[in-house]
């Protein structure tokens, strides 16, 4: 199992994800971070951690407000051996090409902002399954339809982010019966070693984190152990 680490920007700063409620997310202040100061956590988390894989949620992409391309590309040329996972709003096949000519990174796709009515199975994206309080976000339809599915598929439970309320291995079990031909990826309430253990036993191939990166509930030491 492999943990991806996360940065939620927003007008420029890393901000810290709280049960998907953006309008109330603000800047990091941490142990890892400053006042959102975005090129100084990824070093901390590259350096300190040894993450070599990162996941990037653009918010303001997301809400159709604009985007961070140019901090995005001195991510890309600051730390050219990071592999990016980047969700930045994406609505069809051509908003992802756009952005590969301008960015080094592999494609996130938010089905609660996808648009397209074709299939991603044979793509090297990734599918976020994004849950809010309200149920399922997906106005294309390629959440329910394993068949226009990629490989590997992130289940975003947002209401569990930044909750402590611990990830939902309920809806890991159930996608991994459902789709045992797909690697499952939990994001939303890890809190701790002990969530790393049991996601890793559920069989997630990896699991999100960020709060509990920042708050050092979750050390580098305990990554020894999964990554």
């Amino acid at each position: 199992m492999i943990i991806i680490p996360v940065i939620d920007l927003l007008q420029g700063h890393a901000v810290l994800a709280r049960r998907g409620r953006r309008a109330d997310y603000g800047p990091v202040n941490s142990t890892l971070c400053q006042r959102g100061a975005v090129l100084p956590l990824v070093r901390v988390l590259h350096e300190n951690f040894g993450f070599k894989r990162l996941y990037i949620a653009d918010l303001d992409a997301i809400l159709g407000q604009g985007g961070h391309v140019g901090l995005l590309a001195d991510i890309n040329n600051a730390f050219p051996d990071i592999e990016l996972w980047l969700d930045a709003g994406f609505r069809s096949p051509a908003d992802v090409e756009h952005q590969h000519t301008r960015l080094r990174f592999r494609a996130v796709i938010g089905s609660e902002t996808w648009r397209d009515d074709g299939s991603l199975q044979d793509s090297d994206t990734l599918l976020s399954i994004d849950i809010g309080a309200e149920g399922l976000r997906d106005p294309s339809g390629i959440a329910t339809d394993p068949t226009r599915q990629p490989g590997d598929l992130i289940l975003m439970n947002l209401a569990r982010v930044g909750a402590d309320l611990g990830p939902d291995l309920l809806l890991l079990g159930h996608n991994a019966t459902q789709r045992p031909d797909k690697r499952h990826y939990l994001a939303g309430g890890i809190r701790n070693h002990t969530d790393l253990s049991a996601a890793q036993k559920a069989g997630a191939a990896g699991v999100l984190v960020a709060s509990a990166l920042h708050d050092g509930r979750i050390s580098a030491a305990d990554l020894t152990d999964f990554n």
